[in-house]
């Protein structure tokens, strides 16, 4: 195959059927099996993202969904919307938990990432101008906002103090965006000054209040100028995406190097809403005109190299079998062969237990492999990985359809 070595998306790979919605945002879940799409009628498309079909449908909003976010285990969805409220949808029943009204528009909103269960009212003190943006960093320590005018504070979770403040150098121009990577701890703001900068967290944390930090990197569209829509960034926080905020263009820049590698083009004339970066793979989801877009890597097959054993043929030839090939005793073998052939033969394939692996499908990488193990789906409890559906039954009434799966 060739691009084994790309780690980034190179082609457009389809679209995710929106049943007739119209997609405002998306959001994938902590391992990227799930992904979330709200549409402006306030309803919420759930996607399988191996097969790209529904597998829920929920939402009552009435009015478009403005922010989306998974709780750590996967059974509780957040929803934000403009009529001034944010609920808390359990995923797998389809049941409203919660539901919080707010005096105006809710532009974001989130889950802790470690405390999702925890509910609370605080009001953060000493903030720094208008806050535009805010998220959490990935273990749910620390509350990262950015400022309209360029300061980028960090707020204790728990107790909502100010823990510490900076400056993005000389610029003072208002923060879009604010992304940190699932890995490393790196932190990418977006700027109105059509400026990608990227930082260490770690290293922001031990400045005093009122520092002004250079960037590692500026990433910027050099030659047309390009302000951005939004951003987001790969697992490893190696591959930058910024979404140009004139037409549907994807620029990915290399984080090391600054360099930019990749511009994926979308349809003229549509304008970009929403980006996001699969959490464990390279693929990247694009809201665009109301239609979800997925780009994956260009995977073509190069035939130029072959087994020593293959014989290229000029044309169809009748194939002889080796005296042996297809013998349940190769008496022509050895026997260290085949005493590894017979305990091969004799080995209890295990279907029950699940063996232990290195490999976490994860977003993150503190997690213990407890934490990760997908369990009975009828459990209330752990990670819900997948949600289970019931195909389209046939009826004798052709205009009679019945889907299980789905709910509203």
């Amino acid at each position: 195959m060739k691009n084994l070595g790309v780690c980034y998306p190179e082609e457009l790979d389809g679209i995710l059927d929106a049943l007739q919605g119209t997609a405002n945002c998306c959001k994938f879940n902590r391992w990227g099996s799930l992904v979330a799409v709200g549409s402006i009628d306030g309803r919420v498309f759930i996607y399988d993202v191996i097969t790209k079909g529904v597998v829920k449908t929920c939402g009552n909003h009435g009015v478009p969904i403005t922010s989306l976010s998974w709780s750590r285990n996967g059974r509780k969805l957040l929803t934000a919307s403009t009529d001034w409220s944010v609920v808390i949808w359990d995923v797998l029943e389809g049941a409203r938990l919660e539901r919080f009204v707010y005096g105006n528009a809710v532009i974001s909103a989130m889950f802790n990432p470690r405390s999702f269960f925890k509910t609370s009212q605080k009001i953060a003190n000493n903030q720094l101008g208008d806050i535009l943006v805010a998220t959490f960093d990935r273990r749910g320590k620390y509350i990262v906002t950015g400022s309209s005018k360029g300061r980028i504070a960090f707020y204790d979770s728990k107790t909502v103090n100010l823990v510490t403040h900076i400056k993005q150098g000389n610029s003072f121009h208002q923060i879009k965006n604010i992304v940190l990577s699932c890995r490393h701890d790196f932190l990418i703001t977006n700027s109105q000054d059509r400026i990608i900068r990227t930082y260490n967290m770690n290293n922001l944390l031990k400045r005093p209040p009122g520092s002004v930090v250079e960037p590692m990197q500026k990433l910027l569209d050099i030659v047309n100028r390009a302000s951005w829509k939004t951003i987001c960034v790969s697992n490893d926080g190696d591959y930058i995406c910024g979404g140009s905020a004139k037409g549907h263009s994807l620029y990915i820049w290399e984080r090391n190097s600054g360099s930019l590698i990749k511009i994926l083009h979308g349809t003229k004339g549509e304008v970009l809403h929403d980006v996001q970066w699969h959490p464990t793979r390279p693929i990247i989801l694009s809201v665009a005109h109301g239609i979800v877009s997925v780009w994956t890597q260009a995977h073509v097959e190069n035939w130029s190299a072959f087994a020593p054993d293959f014989t290229e043929l000029e044309e169809n030839t009748k194939y002889i079998e080796k005296e042996s090939e297809f013998d349940l005793e190769d008496e022509d073998a050895s026997n260290a062969e085949e005493n590894s052939v017979q305990e091969d033969d004799n080995e209890i394939i295990n279907v029950i237990e699940m063996k232990s692996s290195n490999t976490f499908y994860c977003s993150s990488d503190e997690d213990s492999e407890s934490s990760m193990r997908p369990n009975d789906l009828s459990s209330k409890t752990g990670p819900l990985w997948f949600i289970p559906i019931t195909p389209e039954s046939e009826s004798f009434d052709e205009n009679v359809s019945v889907n299980i799966g789905n709910f509203i």
